[in-house]
Formats: structure tokens, C-alpha cells, sequence
């Protein structure tokens, strides 16, 4: 009994402690930032994969991404955080078909505010002024959907049958969706607050969802030539086909990025929007 009460003593300290860590951190984020440039650093990191020509700006920081990206990274990340506070990271079934028809709708709103944008771009008159606010909006939503999808990709590939949870769905009902798209609204209002402590968290959210959505892209082929489909019964077995597909993301990053550079020095594309 006695050891049991200090192990329960230990783990009630933690939870403070690591708050208070990340307070602190979100805190410092910004003289961080400015003192190893990180905003420049993140926003070529990502130049290959993104046009970069509407880029959110909140609290004085440039989002690496463009709003649309930003919105379907951040949306994409928020959403898989919510699946797994609600215990849906083995789901293994398919949502009920309104809410599933719900997620592609939103997939087709984004779809529709990108060819309204382009038919802007392409100097025709849009359908409505295209707007960086719908351009997030449209991608918070597309990134829910592709986390629900990227999510069933990856349980059937990787988990056995009895690891499965066959009879649950990523969002499985209303409440569900209605939690995400809470979680979404505090994404949308933390930008709208216009605060360095709360905009780079968001900006190394979207970053880190890029990067692991390229990461999962190459892991997912090597982990079935490894012959790990269906026998993935604890996360490090993924170590190996995790750290290939990493490693392959950043190679793409930089080829991509170095590529895109030499075509905007030899006049062939605009010059960037670097951030000051």
C-alpha cells in the first residue's frame, strides 16, 4: 500500500509539472523564435511543397504555409488529437453514413473555394472575393476528413484483427464531430487573437503535420515490403519503416525547396514573400 500511494503521490506531480513545462515554453516561444530565426528557417523548409502566396500572419509571426495548407495541417493534427483523448486510435469502421457524407462535404467545400480562388488568380471574376479566412476555414475541414481517412489507412494496414477496434469509428457519432469542431474553433480563434504565444504553436503544428504526412506517405509502402501489414502489435516495431520515411520526407523537403529556388532566381516563378 505504501508503495502504491508514492507511485500515485509521483504521478499526481507530473501532471502540473509538465503544464507548467509547457506554459512556460509557449511562453518563451517567441524570443526563442526571433533569436535563431526560426521563422525564416520553417519557411523554407517548407517552400517546395507550398505556393506560399497567401500566408497567415497573427501575433507578428508568417505562417510557413500558405492559409489553405495551414488550415488542412492544423486541422489535420487537431483532429487525430481529439480521436485519441477519445480513445479512437485503433478504430477500425467506417463513420455512420451521415457523418461520413458530412466529411466529404467538407473535402468539397475546400475543393470549391480552391477553383474559386484559382478562377481569381487566373484573372476571371470569382464566384465571391476569395479570402485567407475561408481559405483556413475550407481547410480546417478538409484536414478533419483526411484525418479520419489517413487514421483507417493506417489501423487496417498495420494492426492485427484482434488489435483492431472493428466496431469503432474515428468519429462515431454528432458529439463526436461536434468535439472536433470545437477543437477547430480554438485553432481558429487562437490565430484571430493575434498573439505570438499562441500563433508559433500553431505554426510548429502545421509543420510537424506536413512532415509527418510525408513521413506516413513513405512508411506506409516499407512497412508492407517489411512484411508488417496486419502484425503491428507495438508502436516500435514501426521504429525502422518510421525513420526511413522521415528521413526520405526531409530529402523531399530539401530537393523540392532547393528546386523551387532555383526556378524563382532564374525568373521562371515570382520571388517568395520571405518574412522579415
Amino acid at each position: 500500500m505504501a508503495s502504491t500511494t508514492t507511485a500515485q503521490r509521483r504521478l499526481d506531480w507530473r501532471g502540473p509539472v509538465v503544464g507548467l513545462g509547457l506554459i512556460i515554453l509557449f511562453a518563451l516561444l517567441p524570443t526563442i523564435a526571433t533569436v535563431l530565426d526560426w521563422e525564416r528557417r520553417l519557411f523554407f523548409a517548407v517552400h517546395g511543397i507550398c505556393a506560399q502566396s497567401h500566408n497567415l500572419i497573427s501575433g507578428g509571426v508568417q505562417f510557413p504555409l500558405c492559409a489553405r495548407d495551414s488550415g488542412i495541417y492544423l486541422g489535420l493534427m487537431v483532429t487525430l488529437g481529439v480521436m485519441a483523448a477519445l480513445g479512437r486510435m485503433r478504430a477500425g469502421r467506417l463513420p455512420p453514413l451521415p457523418i461520413g457524407l458530412t466529411l466529404i462535404g467538407l473535402m468539397a467545400v475546400m475543393g470549391i473555394d480552391g477553383l474559386n480562388s484559382t478562377v481569381a488568380e487566373l484573372g476571371f471574376l470569382p464566384a465571391y472575393p476569395p479570402r485567407n479566412d475561408l481559405r483556413l476555414v475550407t481547410g480546417l475541414g478538409f484536414g478533419a476528413a483526411l484525418a479520419v481517412g489517413l487514421l483507417l489507412v493506417a489501423n487496417h494496414t498495420f494492426l492485427p484483427p484482434d488489435r483492431l477496434a472493428a466496431e469503432q469509428a474515428p468519429i462515431g457519432s454528432w458529439r463526436d464531430l461536434g468535439i472536433v469542431i470545437g477543437a477547430l474553433g480554438l485553432v481558429m480563434a487562437a490565430i484571430a487573437a493575434n498573439q505570438a504565444v499562441l500563433a508559433w504553436p500553431l505554426v510548429l503544428l502545421s509543420v510537424i503535420g506536413v512532415t509527418g504526412v510525408m513521413t506516413f506517405a513513405v512508411a506506409l509502402p516499407v512497412s508492407a515490403f517489411a512484411g508488417l501489414s496486419g502484425r503491428v502489435r507495438h508502436i516500435r516495431q514501426l521504429a525502422l519503416p518510421g525513420i526511413a520515411g522521415f528521413l526520405v520526407a526531409l530529402l523531399l523537403l530539401v530537393v523540392l525547396a532547393r528546386w523551387k529556388i532555383g526556378l524563382e532566381v532564374s525568373g521562371l516563378l515570382p520571388p517568395p514573400l520571405i518574412p522579415e
